[in-house]
């Protein structure tokens, strides 16, 4: 009998000793896992993503506010290259345009597929100049400094793009949009510039700027660039919803700029070591140039960031365009326009 009562305590201690350490076990893992998610979560906290992308974009080459920014590259010096196996003409207008008309030998690659294009498609370093074209330079801008800053330091976009190469497209782009609208409504008072403030909080889910800004472009891209135009119309209607950016030499915006216009200095007055933390964080920015095409570049560049950055399209062309010709400020005229030949036939990728 006392041997049947030992055999009993001794499978019950064993029991509980067993079930212990199973609790034991399961605690351990418990606090495993959750040590590896505080670490997580604490390694998260850690990574600035706007810090770790701003400083990469400024200490590899600081394109928007270097002496290549705005790459561009004029109609008459494309069309002396039609022949050079260096130079790579990529169209980014719609499949239908294109058709329609285009430089003999560019290739059709549609704005969304263009960043795609240059990762799976081609070696863009196998070219001296790739050339992207678009309506009136605009969009082909905005992807030219997408691509800058992904290192490409090849690519340009083409001024006033098929605006300024053949007469039939100015005249549905570029001519039909110059204006003298809002000359009556111009301002010559100074604005000043916000009072330093946060700067945009970026989250990718990536740790290194590299795969950061990647995955921006990628985020980028994925909206059409009509997205981010807009009209003088709606600026000057409804200035209260948009901090402005005039974005040329303090003299020239002395002149006349939109209401509420604050004037930034191109080249200087948006970076980390000037005043890129007096932008809103909370509000839409419209910048605008004298064509929208060095705007468009900049807008790339703070997108890239997190701001919500606007263009105008069509710049102060289309609401000072007189006094834009008067004083020789980059205005369009029909002096702009070569009508050079066009490709109608599609051309093999």
């Amino acid at each position: 009998m006392r041997t049947t009562f030992k055999v009993f305590l001794s499978l019950v201690v064993l029991s509980f000793v067993m079930f212990a350490c199973r609790n034991a076990a399961k605690n351990e893992k418990k606090q495993t896992v959750n040590e590896k998610v505080t670490e997580t979560k604490k390694t998260e906290k850690k990574v600035d993503e706007f810090k770790l992308l701003a400083t990469y974009l400024k200490e590899n080459g600081d394109f928007i506010n270097s002496a290549y920014c705005p790459a561009m590259i004029g109609a008459k010096e494309v069309h002396e290259n039609l022949k050079n196996p260096d130079f790579l003409i990529i169209d980014v207008r719609k499949p239908e345009h294109y058709a329609e008309g285009h430089i003999p030998g560019a290739k059709s690659v549609p704005y969304a597929k263009v960043v795609n294009y240059f990762n799976n498609e081609i070696n863009p370093d196998d070219y001296e100049s790739i050339v992207l074209v678009c309506y009136s330079g605009q969009s082909a801008s905005y992807l030219t400094s997408l691509l800058q800053h992904l290192g490409h330091d090849n690519v340009y976009a083409m001024k006033f793009g098929m605006s300024s190469w053949n007469k039939e497209n100015a005249k549905n782009f570029w001519l039909k949009n110059i204006s003298d609208k809002y000359v009556d409504k111009l301002e010559k008072k100074e604005n000043p510039k916000n009072a330093p403030g946060p700067y945009p909080v970026l989250y990718t889910g990536e740790t290194t700027p590299e795969k950061i800004l990647n995955k921006r472009v990628e985020m980028i891209t994925k909206d059409p660039f009509k997205s981010i135009l807009v009209s003088a119309d709606e600026v000057f209607n409804n200035p209260e919803k948009y901090y402005v950016i005039n974005y040329w030499p303090k003299e020239k915006y002395l002149a006349g700029h939109i209401p509420g216009a604050v004037q930034y200095t191109p080249k200087k007055d948006i970076s980390l070591d000037t005043y890129l933390n007096t932008l809103p964080v909370d509000k839409p920015i419209v910048i605008y140039c004298y064509t929208g095409q060095h705007a468009s570049q900049l807008a790339a560049y703070l997108n890239l960031l997190g701001y919500d950055a606007r263009v105008l399209k069509y710049g102060a062309n289309s609401f000072m365009h007189s006094i834009l010709k008067k004083n020789k400020w980059h205005a369009f005229t029909p002096k702009k326009i070569y009508n050079f030949e066009l490709e109608k036939e599609a051309v093999a990728q």
